[in-house]
């Protein structure tokens, strides 16, 4: 285990909330589109009031179903679950590709001799808190700037 293999997992550790959380907001796409075709299945119509007759000041409402927005979302909805698919795959890989990093970690932090530092590490890169969060969970006496420093000095030392 090295420095850049830690760093790795925590950026991994990003990546795999970044991948999840897109997975997410192309489901809700993909919910919304759906909703919209369904509706437009079930026949709801646009209307709109167009003007022209003698003077072209007479107002007329054309009411219809949508057609070319129904095929434009159809087409839409077909990248958008291509893009789920592409997005739940990226997902697999990561999430292997953590799993086994997480097992070298875990056992990286338990040959430790220190606790302070096995608690920095455990606090900051397993459990992903902020430096303030780190500083609060070791308790009386630490600041941000503290646990920042003593997991920096860690690094050079051991690294």
């Amino acid at each position: 285990m090295n420095k850049e293999s830690l760093l790795h997992y925590c950026e991994l550790i990003d990546e795999v909330g970044e991948t999840t959380a897109a997975i997410k907001k192309i489901e809700a796409d993909i919910r919304k589109i759906e909703k919209q075709l369904r509706d437009i299945e079930e026949g709801e119509t646009v209307a709109d009031k167009v003007y022209g007759g003698e003077g072209g000041w007479q107002g007329f409402v054309i009411e219809g179903v949508p057609i070319p927005e129904y095929n434009r979302l159809k087409i839409i909805l077909g990248n958008k679950r291509l893009c789920l698919q592409s997005e739940r795959d990226t997902l697999v890989v990561r999430v292997t590709m953590l799993d086994n990093e997480r097992i070298q970690v875990q056992e990286f932090i338990n040959r430790l001799k220190d606790p302070q530092i096995r608690r920095i590490i455990n606090f900051r890169c397993i459990s992903r808190l902020q430096w303030s969060e780190v500083a609060k969970k070791m308790g009386a006496g630490y600041t941000e700037e503290a646990v920042k420093k003593s997991f920096s000095r860690f690094l050079q030392r051991e690294f």
